[in-house]
């Protein structure tokens, strides 16, 4: 296998995990001997760490993007799709959030100072990548100690530890290990700090933060055999999201896991993996934001409580698998200062899903490759009746709840199909047709009271859920090209996703609903509901050597967001993106300059009421130096020119009391930051 030895330049310095000098980093897989097509995952290795945010890395991948409520609450979007429908997997296990607004999205449980790498399957997932991937599947994994080469214990280790200006942001990461050729083990940990983080001109209240994490793993291999047991503690504390009607006190929990491996004297390999979580979370809309009026003070306490496992055998190449997880949800809301005040937002809610796959690859000649897949899978949803202490409108809508039978059963069939055909030894073109589909999410069916309980829609409209609401069914066909030469490569996607029944709010005609929607403080309350939709557009990564120092690399992202049954847009779809960094690299420093570059969004869902926002670019200076092997220094500015602008994903202001941000006025994006941090591996 050959790999390019060039730097992809939007990636441009590694920053931590780097044990060697520039001439010997590689763009990572985009092409093997013979073939030019990029390897599935795309991988992208961790950039300089400038946020505790993991979900900026996620942004630098094609076509994929972030919706943002809050410094540590990026909610994962690819290609217009996103929360749910996006199958977002760490240390490939699925997370189940705590918080129904994905206060704690599964990428707030992996800091960035313990990544190792994130990557997307681009276009469509294959069916082996896991349960519901209408949106495809992006992964993150932290970073894991190897096996050693001989029966003596080595010792390893990896810290790092950073602070940037905006926000007062801190943060630290070690992971140390003891390994010999059989066993392997690692203690890891990260802290994470942040004050009140600033726009060009003010303040963004609140968005302070906190986050600890650790880490606990084993392994062991033997003739054929691994073990591996995972266990990870993450409590995350005081942390604003200003978009959403409450902030996090704390989501506190743990994860456990187990793999296991066997080779089989056939060359076959059999895999099963067990997981288990529980997670309990804590909200207000009182204690980091100012609020008078003690009435209308609530806090919610949620929890969640998930297992799940996989079986798998692989030979040549095939694979079949089963796996399944079951989830339980609840969610309260109470009034601190009236202990009589309670509603039950969420109360024993079920969500499991037990699914069968196959997939195969094939080659139908010796320039044509293909892939096939196919998976079944059934999601059964349960809620037991709710009460509250409220009455009038509120108490008909928790009888008109209990009175309907809320036991639902999906069944889902996904299909893959995927032809490559080598044109020649740069060239490949690639054709991929796909059936996908997607059961409501629990929020989109058991959503029983007017609330902003929407898995993090944050667009500032009481909804209510439905829970006859069908499945999400999407066909999807997507054209490709990977190119390239020593010197240069282009990886273009055009994609078009026609969606039937897919889910999003519509305005309300129900009496009771626009009532008590009306007396929270929403006259024109959304229901969730099954529409026609349509997703297009293209999106692609390439690089450039200018010379033996001079390099350019980038990602340019498009998706357009269409009902088919109304002239509406679909809600918060990502602008045409455009990320390119021009870097000079030596054997031991290395120097770039990138520009964030982000259309007007126009197209706008009026149903969401949603604001347009104006297009805006972006600078930003990196910089690293290896004074040896083991040590890293990196430094930069973010927003070097401190421009003004306004997400499109971001939500909406909730605060009322921010004189540098109107209520019902979207977010600002970070001002500038300078930042610097070290990397020590030995």
């Amino acid at each position: 296998m050959r790999y390019f030895n060039l730097l992809p330049l939007s990636l441009m310095m590694l920053g931590y995990g780097m044990t060697s000098h520039a001439e010997h980093l590689s763009l990572p897989a985009m092409s093997v001997e013979g073939v030019a097509a990029e390897d599935a995952p795309y991988i992208l290795p961790p950039h300089i760490i400038s946020s505790n945010d993991t979900g900026d890395l996620v942004k630098r991948l094609p076509g994929a993007n972030i919706n943002k409520n809050g410094p540590i609450t990026s909610i994962t979007q690819y290609r217009g799709l996103f929360g749910d429908r996006v199958n977002v997997l760490i240390d490939g296990v699925r997370i189940s959030q705590a918080g129904p607004n994905q206060m704690d999205s599964p990428l707030s449980y992996l800091p960035s100072s313990r990544v190792a790498n994130v990557s997307v399957y681009r276009g469509i997932a294959p069916v082996s990548t896991g349960i519901e991937t209408i949106g495809g599947t992006i992964t993150a994994n932290s970073k894991k100690a190897e096996f050693g080469s001989g029966q003596s214990f080595e010792t390893h280790g990896n810290a790092n530890a950073g602070y940037a200006t905006n926000g007062n942001t801190r943060y630290a990461g070690i992971a140390a290990s003891a390994a010999n050729e059989s066993h392997r083990f690692q203690i890891a940990g990260s802290a994470d700090r942040g004050n009140t983080l600033e726009f060009a001109d003010g303040d963004i209240r609140p968005s302070q933060h906190e986050r600890d994490t650790v880490g606990l793993s084993y392994g062991f291999q033997n003739s054929g055999h691994q073990l591996d047991i995972d266990l990870e503690h993450n409590d995350t504390g005081k942390t604003g999201t200003p978009a959403l009607p409450m902030d996090i006190i704390f989501a506190r929990g743990e994860h456990y896991k187990l793999d296991f491996g066997k080779d089989l004297n056939n060359g076959g390999k059999i895999s099963a993996r067990i997981n288990y979580q529980d997670t309990d979370h804590l909200m207000n809309n009182y204690q980091l934001r100012t609020k008078t009026d003690k009435s209308k003070h609530r806090y919610t306490l949620t929890d969640v409580e998930s297992a799940g496992f996989k079986l798998s055998y692989q030979q040549d190449n095939w694979a079949i698998g089963i796996d399944a997880d079951q989830a339980e949800h609840n969610a309260t809301v109470f009034n601190p200062n009236m202990t009589s005040f309670f509603l039950e937002n969420y109360k024993d809610i079920e969500r499991d899903r037990y699914s069968l796959f196959g997939e195969v690859k094939t080659q139908l000649a010796s320039d044509w490759q293909a892939e096939f897949g196919a998976r079944y899978t059934l999601v059964s949803m349960d809620a037991a009746d709710v009460s509250s202490s409220m009455t009038g409108g509120l108490a008909t809508l928790a009888t008109r709840f209990n009175n309907q039978d809320k036991s639902q059963d999906e069944h889902l069939i996904d299909i893959v199909a995927k032809v490559t055909h080598n044109l020649d030894q740069n060239l490949d073109f690639e054709f991929a047709l796909a059936r996908k589909e997607r059961a409501p999410s629990y929020q989109e069916r058991y959503l029983w009271a007017t609330m902003e309980s929407t898995s993090g829609l944050a667009d500032g409209n009481n909804y209510v859920g439905d829970v006859n609401l069908d499945k999400e069914t999407a066909y999807q066909v997507e054209l490709g090209l990977d190119w390239h030469t020593a010197k240069a490569g282009l990886s273009p996607r055009i994609f078009y996703h026609h969606i039937n029944d897919y889910i999003q709010g519509v305005a309300s005609d129900d009496a009771t609903v626009i009532a008590v929607s009306t007396m929270m403080g929403d006259a024109t309350p959304l229901q969730f509901s099954n529409v026609d939709a349509k997703l297009y557009g293209f999106d692609t990564n390439w690089f450039a050597t200018i010379s033996s120092n001079w390099q350019l690399d980038g990602t340019v992202s498009y998706v357009r967001g269409e009902r088919r049954d109304t002239n509406d847009n679909l809600y918060r779809i990502a602008p045409l993106t455009a990320r390119t960094m021009l870097s000079y690299v030596q054997t031991t420093w290395r120097v770039g300059f990138e520009a964030e570059t982000v259309a007007a969004q126009n197209k706008v869902s009026v149903e969401n009421e949603e604001q347009k926002t104006s297009g805006y670019a972006l600078f930003h200076l990196s910089a690293s130096y290896q004074p040896t092997q083991q040590v890293t220094l990196t430094a930069g500015i973010n927003n070097l020119f401190d421009r003004d602008y306004q997400d499109h994903l971001g939500g909406y202001n909730r605060i009322s009391d921010n004189p540098d941000i109107a209520q019902g006025e979207r977010l600002h994006g970070l001002g500038r930051s300078g930042y610097v941090g070290v990397n020590v591996n030995w």
